[in-house]
Parts: structure tokens; sequence; C-alpha cells
């Protein structure tokens, strides 16, 4: 059997992951509550909760996406925290992004707005590696599939987002539909650190088993 050691952050910490669950819904109905009060037409009620919804998976997904490197360069509290409810903010990731996957159907729906063939396949893919991660975030799959099988997954699963999440965010600068440039700026941030991270850790690695 394999084991699972509980220091990897690989925890499920089931004490919180209802809190977790509790805000993320909460957060996603309040967004939802506001707009459909605020009298905006139908199609845009979606979009905008599409929108803001997304900005919510986004936020959880970075929570996931740098637990481990925030960990590696500073040792305290929050980041031991965040580490340890690293599976926590992944599931709540998903649940957001599920809601967000709904809202975007629907605006597409109403607004008949065509969908780009790219678009298509890198979004769905970006479901099937987020589904693939939630339906084995529990203990049960990293037996079933071992652990350096499930690292693998949740390895290319967490680098595909945030890939997808980058160039989403990149590929509208210089349009009316551009993103925020603090989102912009906060991937590639990101992506940047985690690849400082990895390849220091491995240098140091090299070094200490030469």
């Amino acid at each position: 059997m394999t084991q699972i050691k509980r220091e990897n952050g690989y925890a499920l910490a089931p004490q919180a992951l209802g809190r977790w669950i509790a805000l993320t819904l909460l957060a996603s109905v309040i967004l939802g509550l506001v707009l459909f009060s605020a009298n905006l037409p139908q199609v845009e009620t979606w979009q905008l909760w599409a929108r803001y919804t997304a900005r919510l998976s986004f936020f959880l997904f970075l929570a996931v996406y740098l637990a481990s490197p925030l960990y590696e360069l500073v040792q305290n509290k929050a980041t031991h925290w965040l580490r340890v409810n690293r599976r926590n903010a992944g599931i709540s990731f998903g649940i957001a992004h599920i809601i967000h996957l709904v809202a975007l159907v629907l605006f597409l729906i109403l607004s008949e707005r065509p969908t780009a063939l790219a678009t298509l396949l890198v979004g769905g893919g970006a479901y099937v590696a987020m589904f693939a991660m939630l339906a084995t975030s529990n203990d049960g799959a990293i037996r079933r599939l071992g652990a350096q099988n499930w690292r693998r997954l949740h390895k290319f699963g967490v680098h595909y987002l945030a890939f997808v999440f980058a160039v989403t965010y990149s590929g509208g600068i210089g349009t009316p539909d551009a993103k925020p440039m603090a989102l912009i700026i906060l991937i590639w941030g990101a992506i940047v650190l985690r690849l400082y991270v990895h390849f220091t850790r491995s240098h140091f690695t090299k070094r200490k088993s030469s």
C-alpha cells in the first residue's frame, strides 16, 4: 500500500474542506444575486457572472499553484497553512470553475456568439485536466495510481491550467476585451516563480549530491 506522507501538503485537511466549499459557494451565489438584482440585460448578467466566477476560481487556483513554491522560499505559519490546505483550495477551485462554466455556456447560448475551435479545444482540455484532478483529489486515488503517477497527473494538470489562464488573460491585450493587467502580471509572475523555485531547487540538489 502506498504510504502517504502528511507533511508533503497533499493531505485533505477534511476539518477545513467544508468551510472552503461553503465560502466558495457563498461567494459565487452572492455574485449572482448582486448581478441578477442589478436589472441588467440577461445576456450581460450571465456574461458578468461568468467573468467574476472566473476571477474567483483564478485566485483559488493561484493558492494551489503557489502553495509549494512559497513554502520552499519562506517557511512560516502562513505558507504552512496554505500548503496544508492546498487540496482544499484545489477542490474549491474546481467547484468555482464549474459554476463559471455553467454561466459561460448560458451566456454563449443567449448571445449566440460563435466560439473558435481552438478556444474549445484548449478550454475543453483545461476542464478535462481539472476534472481528472478533482476525481483524484483523495487518498484512495493516490493509493490506486501510486504516488509517482498521481504527482505526474496533478503536476501536468496544474501547469496546463496555468498555461490556459496565461494565454487567455494575455490574448486580449490591446483589445476592448483585454483583461486587467494585474491578472496578467499575477499569472505570469506565478509561472516565473514556480520555474525559479524548480530550477533553483534542482541546482542545489545536484550540488548536494555531487
